[in-house]
């Protein structure tokens, strides 16, 4: 095979086929009350998991609305499973694109994580007769994820995906719906590398070409997303040369100028010119993954950690917090003492600013481990702090500076983030010597701490732990009646039959558990220790009823607004045509005042911001669990996703992207997209406070 040549067909490109992305009802050419009602009715058989069975999906497949038979054929790829496959497939023949695009995609997520089996000639099978460039390029996308079980398979779908490169028309204005799904495709193919991680000359020759794609004047945002996705393709295949990488570094948009960065911290022997200047560039982004690269291929060599410790300093907090996560490593032996000067200068530095604890407890954590012997007296004040997340670090920081004392008062605080940080270092310092506060940590209310304190007890005391201390933890979440706290109940569950000799009259009422893991779990443990065997029969909770079509119109037309304190306000477009249950609960919560005082508990640099958590942790929400609604919607920069541990676990914490991260795709839920005030999501630092959330009409 030789070189890819792209474009040679033009034909029509379907409206709102952008991205593979399904029209809303609401977006649709005609929104019809028929239209919006059959939504809310696909929603809610979607949402039951087929239990309440499917009958309305089914019969509007057979919809005269291409939107209504794409939403339906989407509903049956939701519920991932491989008996729908069949009726999935016929509709990839569907005269309408949309709905093409939908059963695409569909086909795809009903066998998620599984082998592709069948669904993978078939979506194959349909390169050869398509026509249509945004049907073209989801087939591309769609190929490229699948979970390739063998070689064959990842060379099946290559050579497909091949096929589309050389059909589409890629060339004009009208061509960058295909180009992008064919960048994504080609992506995930290298990406998800399964049984052989490289790609073939042809798909290297294509995402060579595509990151080059020219900016227009109509769509600058669209052509610089496929030079994004398809620099991360060769990226990901050790196929990008350091020529290329340089001519790409000089690129106008940051996120190519990021990808260029990206591959300098995994290829960075011949890119040390390069990691320098990405130093010096504008976009914070940029600096970010400079600075990683620095570390990974300079801070061992002549310069040291010198460019680390400058960043430190950077006016930007995401750089310097990450500059600081960095230098809390040791530099070489001939720096070490400037390293302590420059960290124990920048934290005087910040408490001279007053307002800079974020990076003065990073600051100090990075003292704790550099120079733990003259750090005691700022930990213990730090300790002091009327703040619990600066608590938490000083917790953090005495772990690592081996400051037991700090450690057991820090034990006992209010804060049970900061209880638990500090039983993680008492779990690391002290062992078996943190017993009795591993044990009181079991009376707290908090999910996240009990967890650690049981893995602690079982880690260190196993032998000397009696089963009625974590019996009474698990029957005292399990009064509270929430799905939200499965992990916890699963934890102190596991615990309890590895510490052994519990009366079965004490797990035999979950048998019949509200949830089915806990349920399962309990029937499990009963029929190893009894030797007869125990069926679990789950009483599941009742479930919120779904919106209904006048709801889900009044979403269309909905945001939230998140008031953040000292910053601003982040509007974010609510996006029930994605997601109308988790969109419906998001806007309810807000007006429910839910999220009021909140905070966004964990910001991840050139990754995400997420919060909403009534504990400032990740594994405290709303009551009940909301089910997974996975669209082709890619995760942007700036689109609103929902935080899950697994399928169908949503506890009501969000999450908004501050980068494209394509590799949540087919993950996480979407079910809105900032829409103004991404300078205020890019402010956002560790705890700040929404607060407040009101709904307002658009």
């Amino acid at each position: 095979m030789g070189t890819v040549r792209l474009g040679s067909v033009r034909v029509r490109m379907m409206a709102g086929a952008l991205a593979g992305l399904l029209a809303s009802c609401a977006d649709a050419p005609s929104p019809t009350s028929e239209a919006r009602v059959a939504y809310a009715e696909i929603v809610a058989e979607e949402d039951a998991r087929g239990e309440a069975g499917l009958d309305r999906v089914h019969a509007h497949l057979e919809s005269d609305d291409p939107v209504v038979r794409g939403k339906a054929v989407r509903a049956l790829g939701r519920l991932e499973e491989a008996e729908r496959i069949g009726r999935i497939e016929g509709m990839l023949d569907d005269p309408d694109a949309v709905v093409r695009i939908a059963a695409a995609g569909a086909m795809a997520q009903s066998v998620y994580g599984r082998d592709p089996g069948d669904v993978l000639p078939a979506l194959a099978g349909r390169v050869g007769s398509e026509t249509d460039p945004a049907v073209l390029g989801a087939l591309a996308v769609h190929l490229g994820r699948l979970a390739f079980g063998s070689s064959a398979q990842r060379e099946a779908a290559a050579t497909a995906i091949e096929g589309i490169a050389r059909k589409a028309e890629l060339e004009d204005d009208a061509g960058l719906a295909a180009r992008l799904g064919l960048a994504r495709g080609i992506e995930a193919l290298a990406r998800g590398g399964g049984t052989d991680g490289s790609l073939s000359a042809e798909l290297v020759a294509a995402a060579t070409e595509l990151s080059t794609t020219a900016s227009t004047a109509a769509d600058p945002l669209t052509a610089a997303r496929v030079r994004r996705l398809a620099t991360a393709a060769l990226i990901h295949t050790n196929a990008l040369t350091a020529a290329h990488a340089t001519a790409l570094f000089q690129d106008e948009d940051r996120g190519v100028r990021r990808q260029a960065m990206i591959w300098a911290t995994r290829d960075g022997t011949d890119a040390g010119a390069m990691i320098r200047t990405g130093l010096r560039d504008p976009d914070p982004r940029v600096r970010v993954e400079a600075i990683r690269a620095y570390d990974r291929w300079i801070r061992l060599g002549a310069e040291g950690c010198r460019g680390i410790l400058a960043a430190v300093g950077d006016p930007d907090p995401h750089v310097a917090a990450t500059a600081l996560g960095l230098a809390a490593e040791p530099c070489p032996e001939r720096e070490l003492e400037l390293q302590r000067q420059v960290l124990a200068t920048r934290v005087r530095q910040l408490e001279e600013e007053g307002d800079g604890w974020r990076l003065q407890s990073r600051a100090l954590y990075a003292v704790a481990g550099i120079a733990p012997d003259g750090a005691g007296e700022e930990i213990r004040r730090y300790a002091r702090h009327g703040n619990p997340f600066v608590r938490a670090w000083a917790a953090r920081a005495a772990g690592r500076a081996g400051e037991v004392e700090v450690l057991n008062g820090l034990s006992g605080d209010e804060d049970p983030n900061v209880r638990e940080a500090a039983l993680q270092g008492l779990g690391a310092g002290v062992g078996g010597g943190g017993v009795d506060h591993y044990l009181s940590a079991l009376e707290s209310e908090d999910p996240q701490l009990v967890m650690n304190a049981t893995r602690l007890l079982l880690e260190h005391a196993a032998a000397e732990t009696f089963v009625s201390a974590l019996l009474a933890p698990l029957a005292r979440f399990t009064a509270a009646r929430r799905e939200t706290e499965r992990d916890v109940r699963v934890a102190l569950l596991e615990g309890i039959g590895e510490v052994g000799g519990f009366p079965s009259d004490d797990l035999t009422p979950y048998l019949t558990d509200f949830d089915p893991v806990v349920a399962d779990l309990a029937a499990a443990l009963l029929t190893e220790s009894t030797g007869s065997v125990h069926e679990a029969a789950p009483q599941r909770l009742p479930r919120t009823p779904p919106p209904d079509a006048a709801r889900i119109a009044t979403l269309a037309g909905s945001q939230v607004v998140l008031h953040m304190a000292g910053l601003g306000e982040i509007v974010i477009q609510l996006r029930p045509d994605l997601a109308a249950t988790n969109a419906d609960r998001f806007a309810r919560l807000a007006r429910e005042g839910y999220f009021d005082g909140l905070t966004f508990h964990r910001v991840v640099p050139n990754f995400v911001i997420q919060g909403g958590s009534p504990h400032a942790n990740e594994y405290m929400g709303d009551g009940l669990y909301s089910r997974d609604e996975i669209s082709d919607h890619p995760h942007w920069r700036g689109t609103v996703g929902l935080s899950t541990r697994g399928r169908d676990t949503g506890d009501a914490q969000i999450f908004i992207n501050l980068v494209d991260n394509v590799r949540l795709d087919f993950n996480y839920t979407i079910y809105g997209e900032v829409v103004e005030g991404m300078e205020i999501v890019d402010a956002v630092q560790e705890g700040g406070v929404i607060e407040r959330a009101e709904v307002v009409a658009r």
